[in-house]
């Protein structure tokens, strides 16, 4: 199975997460709080990547970003 897992530790996103999660719904995000930004490390929108999605997170000391579509519920592990 191929990952569709879009990597940019070396570049982090810099981002407002409500503004990430409002703007990708049904999207699982790794990143970390900076001051008042989040930095996304890496994103997927394929369910399949989101285990590997969540050992990143484990690994690099992040937070795992879902966004899920129902009723605007999200969730940050």
């Amino acid at each position: 199975m191929t990952s569709t897992i879009t990597y940019c530790i070396d570049n982090p996103i810099k981002t407002d997460l409500v503004d990430w999660l409002n703007d990708h719904l049904g999207r699982v995000s790794v990143g970390k709080k900076c001051e008042d930004y989040y930095e996304i490390m890496a994103y997927s929108d394929h369910e399949a990547d989101f285990p590997e999605l969540h050992r990143l997170a484990k690994k690099k000391q992040a937070s795992y970003i879902n966004s899920v579509i129902s009723e605007g519920v999200t969730t940050i592990d």
